[in-house]
């Protein structure tokens, strides 16, 4: 833990165990309720005093120590997720990236935006002043699947915007988080600006830190059934009206219509569902393939698939370690098996080794299999067959997941149809669902999210108020 700009220790810990080698590489304390109270409270009383400048040079700093450390940082990834090295060292960019994007934001997020609101001659009116602050109180709360980039995503923003952060990281993936926390007090970041409370059962912990009347917004990355919860929580706690910013989870679809470019579409489903072990909200959960060209993709596909290498994740040749833990692969499985007795073709893989799950591909999965209607988070590529172009559409529109899709196709102007019938937070035509740089919108609807958007830019300016002042 990280409070008041110290490491913070407790009588609890646990470990935190590689999924791989099944080896501790960690032990990180269980924060008691007093703790995490102090954490909230230090942070609330809080007001930075760092300029946009000065915090922008410290993201700036963040970014250039991240690309000069790449491997360091990627091989603590690894060694807390399962991660491959290759995936690792992606996620170091992308933590880079989000640092250099922050500093950017953080340079502007002062600027006075009064002009943006008159629409008429002030003469005789009352002056108007738009006053845009910072808020008083961010929680954070995030998943294991990118430990160190899904903390990014809402620290950076929160520095950029001037706002104090606690974070309550996944209790799998401890100890990237606090590194990150370490490299921004290095960095001369204020104490309290960024507090980290870690410890288990998380129900517990997340359930006191979103009942905090301090609290002005909720930033939450997740499942869907966490932040229900986590929704329910504030409502009954009072806090019904903070901001709730989930991004929860998505059943992405990945139309392949029989115009598309058979190679590049085996090479995009690839990267969409096996990339970071198949672990991402946005990975392809369905590939939904036009009839006339279905054995011509399979073909391309298998040769694809056949080409990655799986095994020990810290060895850099290989491209793809393990999923989070023994009980994730054993459900991939189960679901994969489920899926072969409602009728699927496995066409390669379904072979476990403790978390080790190896790349799978089913071919003729049905639309109700649970496989492909709950968010299967693993290296799976469920081929589903569609009549038509119409039929396959209906497929990918039969989920209440709407986080992102994509289509493969010729046709701009069908690739915008669909994007407009299946109305997800993002859309890709010809390339993975997945798709996204730091600084865009990012975040779904219905059961993927309520519409809040993260993203550096939104992030950032969603983490402050704006108030009126009219000089008369």
């Amino acid at each position: 833990m990280i409070i008041d700009g110290k490491t913070v220790y407790s009588k609890k810990t646990f470990d935190v165990i590689n999924p791989y080698t099944k080896e501790k590489v960690g032990t990180v304390p269980v924060a008691t309720p007093a703790q995490i109270e102090r954490a909230l409270k230090l942070a609330y009383k809080t007001k930075p005093s760092l300029s946009p400048i000065e915090r922008a040079s410290i993201l700036k700093e963040i970014s250039n120590r991240l690309e000069r450390n790449k491997r360091e940082y990627a091989e603590l990834i690894t060694s807390e997720s399962g991660l491959s090295l290759k995936d690792a060292l992606n996620e170091i960019g992308r933590v880079s990236n989000v640092a250099n994007f922050s500093s950017k934001v953080a340079k502007n997020i002062e600027k006075d935006v009064t002009d943006k609101y008159i629409f008429e001659s002030p003469k005789g009116k009352p002056k108007l002043k738009i006053i845009t602050e910072p808020l008083d109180l961010v929680v954070g709360i995030t998943p294991f699947n990118h430990p160190m980039n899904q903390v990014a995503h809402k620290v950076f923003p929160a520095i950029a915007a001037g706002t104090c952060i606690v974070l309550k990281p996944s209790e799998k993936t401890p100890l990237s988080a606090i590194k990150l926390g370490e490299l921004l007090l290095e960095a001369g970041l204020e104490k309290n600006m960024f507090n980290i409370i870690t410890g288990v059962p998380a129900k517990a912990i997340v359930s006191q830190m979103t009942n905090s009347p301090l609290i002005d917004m909720v930033t939450f990355t997740g499942g869907l059934s966490v932040g229900l919860r986590i929704a329910k929580n504030m409502s009954n706690s009072g806090n019904t009206l903070k901001r709730f910013v989930p991004e929860l989870g998505g059943c992405s679809s990945l139309i392949i219509n029989d115009d598309a470019d058979i190679t590049k579409s085996a090479k995009v489903v690839v990267k969409g569902c096996f990339k970071n072990s198949g672990q991402r909200c946005t990975s392809i959960r369905r590939i939904i393939v036009v009839q006339s060209i279905a054995e011509e993709f399979i073909d391309a596909l298998l040769t694809e698939v056949k080409r990655i290498t799986y095994g020990n994740p810290y060895d850099e040749c290989i491209d793809m370690g393990t999923v989070i833990s023994d009980a994730a692969a054993k459900m991939i499985e189960k679901r994969v098996n489920a899926a072969i007795k409602d009728g699927a073709k496995l066409l390669l893989g379904n072979k476990r080794k403790s978390a080790l799950y190896s790349p799978t591909v089913l071919d003729s999965v049905s639309i109700s299999s649970e496989l492909v209607v709950k968010e299967t988070f693993g290296p799976v590529a469920p081929i589903i067959r569609a009549k038509t172009i119409d039929e396959a559409i209906h497929f990918a529109n039969m989920t209440n997941y709407k986080l992102a899709g994509a289509i493969m196709t010729k046709n701009r102007e069908l690739a915008e149809k669909i994007s407009n019938i299946l109305s997800v937070g993002q859309f890709n035509w010809n390339g993975t669902p997945g798709y996204r740089t730091e600084a865009a919108p990012f975040g779904g609807f219905k059961d993927s999210g309520n519409g809040e958007k993260e993203g550096v830019v939104l992030a950032t300016h969603g983490m402050r108020r704006i108030r009126t002042f009219y000089e008369h």
